[in-house]
């Protein structure tokens, strides 16, 4: 259900989409702090202070996350939006896997608009040789705190691919619940409800009991409306750039006007290795099953992430990390830059018979992206890198050799 601000889904989604394989046990956190704007329709525009903190560990068969909001506005603090993930995955026999996921959350506009929600669901994905994949799944969803008398019936699929260094994904889903009918819902979706089936009155009951009045009809009406997604997230350097839009189909009576079509992206930039600036904006559609209103926002602030952890407090199996890239370039200096992307680690060095066999340190300059510029001649070359004081490697995708130790060395050729 789209409840998050697009580039928190899509974290969530990038790293179910990653493959497992190349996965490390990890524990990692983040702080955003920053200005939000959000406007919806016949209300007074809202400028908050907001403070965002999130957890999350991941591992190679499950992964769990924790993030919060909080705002500060009318000279108070106020407890904003929440959610728990948490995954767990199959291994993986010929490229297919099955996923579990959970959340709950608590979705909140204002002091008067505010609800929670929990939900599972199951995924069967195919992995397309690790450069793609295809899913199929589906699930329960039941909200809190809003006229809905039944659990929100998710189903969808989607597919997912790289390309010229992008994640590019699609999915579409569809919901199908049993709401309380209303002249007006707080989607701004006209109600209709016609020969409906009456509410006994055990049930209208237990309705009042979710919201916060009592529901204002004396019928219930089917409700269903299918959502089409569009995502990209692409990092170069020390710039990562996620974009998202969408389109909802329905009958009127489901979806409003101002549903349609959404469109939000998000840009963050790392100025070190644990500091970035998040810029955000866009369109976020209503949500129908928790009487959620759509609204635009916009949102500008700082990030801190990867604050370590004690190893004693939380205990992490160690599990090599892989290098999901390697790309080395002449300069017209002599040099040749170096640079490779793994993320979850803290230190990455190279060493080859360039340095003489002499470990060198990588400089971060993004996330997940490493480089450096060391002088060497051209043609072929010797190296091999180390994660987090780990064995030393060959590069992937590079030809290697045995070298004296009964070891590999990866083969680097370096042309003009």
């Amino acid at each position: 259900m789209p409840l998050r601000k697009p580039y928190a889904a899509l974290s969530l989604a990038l790293s179910l989409l990653a493959p497992r394989g190349a996965a490390l046990a990890q524990v990692a956190s983040q702080v955003e702090a920053g200005a939000s704007l959000t406007t919806r329709d016949a209300v007074v525009p809202a400028s908050v202070f907001t403070v965002t903190p999130g957890l999350s560990y991941s591992g190679e068969y499950g992964s769990v996350s924790a993030r919060g909001a909080m705002w500060y506005a009318d000279q108070q603090w106020q407890l904003a939006d929440g959610a728990l993930h948490g995954t767990l995955v199959s291994p993986t026999i010929y490229g297919v896997r099955a996923e579990l996921l959970g959340n709950a959350s608590r979705a909140f506009y204002d002091r008067e608009l505010q609800n929670d929600q929990v939900d599972l669901q199951t995924r069967i994905h195919l992995l397309l040789k690790e450069k793609g994949g295809i899913w199929i799944g589906g699930g329960l969803a039941r909200p809190w705190r809003v006229a809905v008398a039944s659990s929100v019936d998710v189903r969808g699929g989607g597919a997912w691919t790289t390309l010229y260094g992008a994640t590019v994904s699609g999915n579409f889903t569809n919901f199908y619940f049993t709401k309380v009918a209303q002249s007006t819902d707080t989607a701004e979706s006209a109600q209709f409800c016609g020969a409906s089936t009456a509410i006994a009155p055990a049930n209208l009951a237990r309705i009042a009991s979710f919201s916060r009045e009592a529901p204002r009809t004396d019928c219930h009406r089917q409700s269903q409306f299918s959502d089409l997604e569009a995502s990209v997230h692409y990092a170069v350097k020390f710039l990562e750039i996620t974009a998202q839009s969408g389109m909802r189909f329905g009958s009127a009576f489901d979806v409003g006007v101002s549903s349609r079509h959404w469109a939000a992206g998000t840009a963050t930039a790392w100025l070190n290795d644990r500091v970035a600036a998040i810029a955000g904006g866009g369109r976020q559609p209503s949500n129908p099953a928790r009487g959620l209103p759509a609204r635009n926002y916009f949102s500008l602030g700082m990030m801190l992430a990867y604050w370590p952890i004690p190893k004693g407090t939380v205990p992490v199996e160690p599990i090599t990390a892989s290098v999901r890239s390697f790309d080395a370039h002449a300069l017209k200096s002599g040099d040749v830059r170096i640079t490779l992307r793994v993320g979850g680690v803290e230190r990455v060095e190279l060493m080859g018979d360039f340095t003489d066999w002499s470990a060198l340190v990588m400089t971060r300059r993004g996330r997940d992206l490493w480089e450096i510029t060391v002088p060497m001649n051209l043609g072929v070359h010797q190296i091999n890198v180390r994660l987090d004081d780990g064995p030393w490697l060959p590069p992937p995708g590079m030809p290697t050799r045995k070298d004296g130790f009964n070891g590999e060395v990866g083969m680097l050729v370096v042309n003009p």
